[in-house]
């Protein structure tokens, strides 16, 4: 199973009949109301109708008191301490997290993501914006937790650090996670994610499998929501030159197409 909303209704901002997250997947919303649903499941907006289920639990106040360690969003929320150390210990204690060797742990996180372990013991003040952003993840991910959601993902992250926490997204899903992502980059969720959210104001537009709907024609002739650079450049090579290319999600593949058609 996975993550369910049912009949969300916030304000004028959100109207979701059903929405379904999986396990083992990275799933993307796009839109100018996804974040929304982020603070719904974090419980940080609570003034909604509607139903929010983990697995067959529901998410609500009591939930969130017996598995305070189930759910993180990573988001650009302030630090509240002033070194990277004391914010693992804080975080550990707030999410009631045990571990033998917290440092160890962090440690390991903070390669994981290409990070030298020495920056453990930094002033938080000292760090690069793209560090400071690898170290919000490392802290949420500290307590293991089974939904994991990013808002506005790889904001002030280089390419470097993109490519090391898209491996790392990768192999969490492979450990059963629910993983939920938010940008208004559509190439960036394209090149990212299994399935898509596409909300159109308040409702969803389209939801499913990223590269059926990334690839629908129906939906770029609709042109409700942009599609991808890359997608663009098939479609147009397809519709006006008359060029049959695939799609492809690197843009060195869609070279090599050209040179194999024209």
């Amino acid at each position: 199973m996975g993550l369910t909303l049912e009949k969300i209704r916030y304000r004028n901002l959100l109207d979701i009949a059903e929405l379904r997250f999986s396990r083992r997947r990275i799933t993307g919303i796009y839109g100018e109301n996804a974040n929304y649903i982020l603070d719904i499941i974090n419980g940080d907006i609570t003034d909604y109708d509607g139903l929010v289920m983990n697995d067959k639990s529901v998410i609500n106040s009591d939930y969130y008191l017996k598995s305070s360690s189930s759910i993180a969003l990573i988001d650009e929320q302030p630090f509240y301490t002033a070194k990277v150390c004391d914010e693992f210990k804080l975080i550990a204690d707030v999410r009631k997290y045990e571990c033998a060797n917290i440092e160890k742990r962090a440690k390991e996180l903070l390669g994981e993501l290409g990070l030298n372990s020495e920056l453990y013991e930094r002033e938080i003040h000292t760090l690069s914006s793209s560090e400071k952003y690898l170290i919000r993840v490392a802290v949420n991910l500290l307590y293991d937790p089974e939904i994991i959601m990013f808002k506005d993902i790889f904001s002030n992250l280089d390419h470097k650090y993109r490519k090391l926490l898209t491996v790392l997204l990768n192999n969490l899903k492979e450990e059963k996670k629910v993983i939920i992502v938010t940008s208004n980059d559509i190439n960036l969720l394209y090149q990212l994610t299994d399935d898509v959210v596409l909300l159109n104001k308040n409702h969803i537009y389209r939801s499913g499998n990223s590269d059926k709907i990334f690839t629908s024609m129906d939906i770029m002739k609709e042109n409700v929501i942009p599609m991808p650079s890359i997608i663009k450049v098939s479609y147009l090579a397809k519709t006006d030159k008359k060029i049959k290319l695939s799609f492809h999600k690197d843009v060195r593949d869609i070279i090599k197409d050209i040179y194999k058609h024209v």
